[in-house]
């Protein structure tokens, strides 16, 4: 399964702006942040973060994990988050 091509160019914006939110949030909240959703993709959350940041880290893991990506449209979106 594969969303659209059109539908994942939008995905892909959106993934950098995701990004660029948790570089605005600063250099403390942001990594902190950052490693959650890391830690939360691999199934492996260890970091509690305060609510309005997990709300933030809830919306961003839902988006990188949505059923409806291919596996390679999935690993795209996580490296355009993660910047690799």
């Amino acid at each position: 399964m594969a969303v659209p091509a059109d539908e994942f160019e939008t995905m892909q914006a959106r993934a950098r702006s995701y990004r660029k939110r948790l570089k605005v949030l600063g250099s403390v909240s942001g990594p902190v942040i950052e490693g959650n959703v890391r830690e939360r993709l691999r199934s492996r959350a260890t970091t509690s973060l305060p609510p309005a940041q997990a709300e933030l880290a809830d919306e961003i893991v839902a988006f990188l994990k949505k059923p409806e990506l291919s596996v390679h449209q999935a690993a795209f979106l996580e490296r355009e988050f993660f910047g690799g």
